[in-house]
């Protein structure tokens, strides 16, 4: 059992973000707790357990852990995928800065059921600039990509697609958001399935991504349409560790 400083979420937080990998129920965890409480001070930890491991889910409950999300990954085979469809807008890698501008309006204010949005003990601004800074992440990472969706004579960004490049021909597919403006047109089917064409034009043969089981939308989206499957549900455990003045 370890801890990971999350990056991004302690930059949102001002305080350190754990998160508790590889749980072991026969590791004392109280005294794993006080070693990374002492060494980092963290505002949030954060522990994602698998549905199954009830035991591991109500020892976390004990220590103070509540659940925050359900989350499902799901898988999705490119090569059998949909193809494109016809459309007027254009898929492209975002390569400038001002690209990236258009963007980052998008992402920081397209999610709505995501574990910090719907955290009452949050402030109700931390989801927005975390989604933010985690589209410039990808951004600026050699791993990573961010597309957009645009309107080639307006050159206006109507939706954009984020993911990351792993090994064997395979991607984990990560952010995704539509622009109020154009919300419920059909540009998130339109979105995907241009990332999925630019994936295969790319080689890649296989996608995962992860989500929250309360996005009812999205699931059905990309279970009931898009062909994704599910491989496995976790919970989603956190714990919130306030500052002396009792406010994040």
């Amino acid at each position: 059992m370890k801890t990971t400083v999350v990056p991004v979420d302690t930059d949102v937080l001002g305080a350190s973000v754990l998160s508790i990998e590889e749980f072991d129920p026969g590791v004392d965890f109280a005294r794993f707790e006080q070693a990374y409480v002492a060494s980092h001070r963290p505002i949030y930890a954060l522990c994602k357990v698998p549905m199954e491991r009830l035991a591991d889910i109500h020892q976390l409950e004990r220590n103070g852990f509540e659940l925050i999300e359900c989350q499902l990954r799901l898988s999705i085979n490119l090569v059998a995928s949909g193809k494109a469809m016809p459309h007027p807008y254009e898929f492209a890698r975002v390569a400038t800065e001002e690209e990236l501008k258009g963007v980052l309006d998008i992402a920081g204010d397209t999610f709505e059921r995501d574990r910090f949005s719907v955290d009452p003990l949050l402030p109700g601004n931390a989801s927005g600039d975390r989604y933010r800074r985690y589209v410039e992440r990808s951004y600026r990472s050699q791993d990573e990509a961010v597309y957009r969706l645009y309107d080639p004579a307006a050159g206006t960004t109507v939706a954009f697609k984020t993911h990351r490049y792993l090994a064997g021909g395979e991607v984990l597919l990560l952010l995704g958001g539509v622009h109020r403006a154009y919300l419920r047109l059909g540009l998130g089917v339109i979105n995907t399935y241009a990332e999925f064409a630019e994936l295969r034009r790319l080689g890649i043969k296989k996608g995962t991504t992860h989500v929250s089981a309360a996005n009812y939308q999205i699931l059905n989206l990309e279970i009931g349409r898009l062909g994704f499957r599910v491989v496995a549900t976790f919970a989603v455990m956190r714990k919130i560790y306030r500052p002396a003045s009792g406010a994040l």
